[in-house]
């Protein structure tokens, strides 16, 4: 009776082991095409490459996420193929960042308060950061064409630049990259200080009669007029004034640009009634909130006078430090 338990002890261990050993052989073809899902071969990686502006300029007060540029659709050059034998996952790895979480669609660049977006297909169709999603077993070719998209995300320190180079670039499960998104060029953001309150700035000279300007040289009519602007506390601002017409060869005047009258101009004056030197860059200073650049126009005789009347033009060009 002893030994008849014990060897019936025994059978019940093996039958464990068998079941043991089965169950592992089980658990193990199980796992096995969760292994599967990674394996994908391509036949090569292409560049997405896009030529951005080389300076961008942020409007005044732009809102986060604001989209400041926008490529156009952008095919692949040589369109690899990618082969997967099972369920693969895929997105788009930050090359100049910090990948972002899954369903995030703007990535962070190399410039604080500045993100991008890749769109896929069409410009309304994102690509989002690996391992977002899924693609089946299959063969795909990597020839859809992508665009770029430059978005304000914060605060962005003006002249910052995004160097050329890679970006980013579209990976699949064990590391294989099929497309890498490229700038072909840099890109600096100038991110202004100071906005126009009002353009074009119209400026009307009083009515005169011919006797009022009786010799080349003569002037009269000076009328004041300002830039006005709205201005972030601590911007340093510079002008420029250029002629819109032909230079009159004569320092601040402006060669009319239509009209009967003949013989006459206008000239422009800076706030201390020195003739304005165009193309020169005046500074104005520090600024805060309203801000208003003074300046004068008067008439200037350059020639034997014709009655009639006239208009010239001006343009002027801001800049910040």
């Amino acid at each position: 009776m002893t030994r008849a338990t014990g060897v019936l002890s025994w059978a019940g261990n093996a039958v464990f082991r068998r079941i043991g050993s089965l169950l592992l052989l089980m658990l193990v073809l199980a796992f096995m095409p969760t292994g599967a899902k990674a394996n994908c071969t391509t036949t090569g990686t292409t560049p997405v490459t896009f030529t951005p502006p080389t300076t961008i300029t942020v409007a005044f007060n732009a809102a986060v996420g604001t989209v400041l540029y926008t490529s156009p659709l952008i095919a692949p050059t040589n369109p690899p193929t990618l082969t997967c034998t099972g369920t693969t996952n895929y997105g788009v790895i930050d090359s100049v960042g910090t990948t972002p979480g899954v369903g995030v669609q703007v990535y962070p660049t190399s410039i604080a308060g500045l993100g991008y977006s890749i769109t896929h297909n069409d410009l309304t169709t994102f690509l989002f950061p690996y391992p977002c999603c899924q693609l089946a077993a299959g063969s795909y070719s990597a020839s859809v064409s992508s665009s770029l998209q430059l978005i304000k995300t914060g605060p962005i320190v003006s002249g910052s630049v995004l160097p050329a180079g890679q970006i980013g670039y579209w990976q699949f499960d064990s590391g294989q990259k099929i497309e890498t998104f490229t700038l072909a060029n840099s890109v600096t953001i100038l991110d202004p200080a100071c906005s126009v309150n009002t353009t074009p700035i119209n400026v009307t000279l009083p009515t005169i009669t011919t006797g009022a300007l009786n010799a080349v040289g003569a002037t009269t009519g000076t009328t004041a007029f300002a830039i006005a602007l709205t201005c972030s506390s601590g911007a340093t601002l510079d002008v420029q004034l250029n002629f819109a017409g032909t230079a009159s060869g004569i320092t601040g005047v402006l060669t009319p640009t239509s009209g009967t009258a003949a013989g006459v101009g206008v000239q422009l004056l800076d706030k201390n009634s020195n003739p304005v030197v165009f193309g020169a860059t005046t500074l104005v200073g520090s600024t805060s909130g309203l801000t208003s650049i003074p300046f004068y126009a008067r008439y200037y005789r350059t020639a034997g006078i014709t009655a009639g009347t006239l208009t010239a033009s001006a343009t002027f060009t801001l800049s910040y430090q």
